[in-house]
């Protein structure tokens, strides 16, 4: 298996983000991205960058529309600088790849309300931005020029897990498995369901019945041709995601929660 442990080298006093990037140089990679027109779009015109720098390990990047108040945070970003750890021969001798550890994401929308269209997901106390896509390639851009092999998250909740799916693949073949398998249940009831239906219990693992819950687990979106070849070229990972096989069903009736009229 591997290891996902904190970067023991001595942290950086360094006031910039993550010791490269100021003020400027980050309002700029937004604008340069299309986050900064994407958020005027939707209503965020006036958006405030706000670092906090003050432990040398764990930086956080906070962005609020108009005023520096939690009734106005648009986005919270909480980075670190790991090392993922794995003997990767024959692929690669180095056994210590640095990563860019994505430790709690969010994105919203503090103008909004949910309505019966858009509802809750677990967890959300406004609607998300849909730019998670942006963000994400964004992020991957700050890892290449830190130099590091990959970027690391943890989902916290099973709806998270799923959308980093896109990008980042779990260092467990097992959870691996199951997350494209629930990606295919995403597909036939809606991501709203799946999301409640493991929160509720409603989601059931096929033949045993028993309810499915998520277990945070680590995910990795391979910068480096070192990592790449891992995933892609290793057979026992490729031999136990194929036996997993998992499958799940959702009980019927699974209870949708809307912030529209407060009721589960």
């Amino acid at each position: 298996e591997w290891d996902l442990f904190e970067d023991l080298t001595s942290g950086s006093s360094s006031n910039l983000f993550l010791g490269v990037y100021g003020d400027l140089a980050i309002m700029d990679l937004l604008g340069e991205y299309g986050l900064l027109d994407a958020l005027a779009e939707q209503g965020i015109g006036h958006p405030l960058l706000d670092l906090e720098l003050s432990d040398a390990y764990r930086h956080i990047l906070r962005l609020y529309d108009g005023e520096i108040t939690p009734g106005r945070l648009v986005a919270e970003l909480v980075f670190r600088r790991t090392l993922l750890s794995r003997t990767l021969e024959p692929v690669a001798e180095n056994n210590r790849h640095p990563c860019l550890h994505l430790e709690w994401i969010l994105l919203q929308n503090p103008h909004r309300r949910f309505d019966g269209d858009h509802p809750a997901l677990p967890r959300q106390e406004h609607p998300g931005l849909a730019l998670g896509d942006m963000v994400l390639s964004l992020i991957a851009q700050m890892a290449r020029v830190l130099r590091m092999s990959g970027t690391v998250t943890v989902p916290a909740n099973l709806h998270s897990a799923l959308f980093f799916l896109r990008y980042y693949l779990a260092l467990s073949p097992r959870i691996q498995a199951e997350l494209l398998a629930l990606k295919r249940v995403v597909k036939r009831f809606g991501r709203a369901e799946v999301a409640w239906g493991e929160q509720w219990g409603d989601l059931l693992e096929h033949g045993t019945g028993r309810p499915y819950r998520w277990r945070p687990s680590e995910m990795v979106q391979p910068l480096n041709d070192e990592l790449h070849a891992w995933f892609k070229g290793n057979e026992r990972y490729t031999r136990e995601m194929e036996r997993c096989q998992p499958r799940f069903i959702i009980r019927k009736g699974v209870r949708v929660r809307s912030l529209a009229d407060g009721q589960v």
